[in-house]
């Protein structure tokens, strides 16, 4: 699709978008069940801190609590208390959307001990899915069509952003694979790598023409192809490719690499949770449901958070959790809202952040939840 007919496009991005389709399938409103304990405003901009309601007064993990900002779409951390959020730029002019004012999406850097916004990067085009380096110094984003987008990065110092490539791929991937490149595959089945000048290099032509869920651990390189959702692992070093596991939805590895968390297909609207070692070889089962989102692990590798919907539920709504890796321990953070986008923790590991869509005067609004752990 080209520049041209974005404005043409611009109501399908923001359908999905609000309804979490392109990643999590997210189709409903949450349903708010937590009592809120205090309501400030804040630069404009309401924030409620909640009670921690959840049965995690019996367990050894404790919530300090949860806040909740209202409008913006948070994606990743850069800093305790700064976080990357798309929303909508309303200094700029609307357009009628199927009846309804649509803004464009833009890029911001949200404070949250003040509710201050930075633009990164704004405009009329629709910008999202912002994922800041692991050394928090370059921003990975995409200029979104449809279901499809453009990848940039853009230093944080300062500069223009760097295009990662001259063809659209499909806007739920591409992640950083160390502090200068990032990863993703193009829509004819090849692997490529992008570094913060911009310079690009095929890592892998897999002949497979839907390769997805791509992510770089070491010098492995994870991804899923096939009608059976094969798990494989191309080494960059060797340049041997191995299949680790079938029937694969996607895996997470831990920041060391030892460990690999995944979400199998394991029956008819049935998804598990498993632990693995970085083989694949399975070493306990988790949790199960009807769907598993949103998988995202500490920073030091001791906790894993996710979002589950339970067998049978009729309504898509997830409950969140965040399990203890070595005891299994499991408690409860979160329930019955709708995920929009994987879960990602600060750098400290003390905090996590989780946005959900919720439906408000018949509109769907993004509402992103910050847990921090006590």
């Amino acid at each position: 699709m080209k520049h041209e007919s974005h404005r043409t496009a611009w109501g399908k991005t923001w359908s999905i978008l609000l309804c979490g389709a392109v990643l999590l399938s997210v189709t409903a409103c949450s349903a708010e069940n937590a009592e809120t304990r205090e309501v400030v405003e804040k630069a404009g901009r309401t924030i409620t801190v909640l009670d921690n309601t959840s049965e995690s007064v019996y367990t050894k993990l404790q919530l300090a609590g949860i806040q909740k900002v209202e409008g913006v779409r948070g994606t990743d951390f850069a800093s305790e208390d700064v976080m990357a959020v798309t929303k909508e730029n309303r200094s700029l002019p609307a357009q009628v959307i199927e009846g309804q004012e649509r803004y464009p999406l833009n890029l911001y850097l949200h404070t949250l001990s003040t509710g201050e916004e930075t633009p990164l990067q704004a405009g009329e085009l629709n910008y999202g899915a912002p994922q800041l380096s692991p050394d928090k110094t370059h921003v990975f984003f995409k200029e979104l069509y449809d279901v499809t987008g453009l990848g940039y990065i853009m230093d944080l110092a300062g500069g223009a952003p760097v295009k990662v490539s001259d063809a659209e791929f499909r806007i739920e991937e591409g992640k950083w694979a160390d502090n200068a490149h990032v990863i993703f595959p193009d829509m004819e089945g090849n692997i490529l790598s992008a570094d913060v000048s911009g310079k690009r290099e095929t890592i892998l032509k897999t002949g497979i023409p839907y390769v997805h869920e791509v992510v770089q651990t070491g010098s492995r390189i994870l991804y899923v192809t096939g009608e059976d959702s094969q798990l494989s692992a191309y080494d960059t070093v060797t340049k041997q490719t191995k299949l680790l596991r079938k029937n694969v939805i996607w895996a997470v590895p831990s920041p060391d690499g030892s460990r690999l968390a995944i979400v199998e297909r394991t029956g008819r609207g049935e998804m598990t949770l498993k632990l693995c070692d970085s083989e694949g070889n399975e070493q306990s089962e988790l949790t199960s449901g009807q769907q598993i989102f949103g998988t995202s692990w500490s920073p030091d590798g001791k906790l894993l958070a996710y979002a589950v919907t339970a067998a049978g539920s009729t309504d898509d709504q997830q409950d969140l959790f965040i399990t203890e890796v070595e005891t299994g321990e499991q408690t409860p953070v979160l329930n019955d809202f709708h995920l929009a986008d994987p879960l990602h923790w600060s750098p400290s590991g003390k905090k996590l952040l989780a946005t959900a869509t919720v439906l408000k005067d018949n509109i769907y609004h993004f509402l992103t939840y910050v847990v921090s752990l006590s």
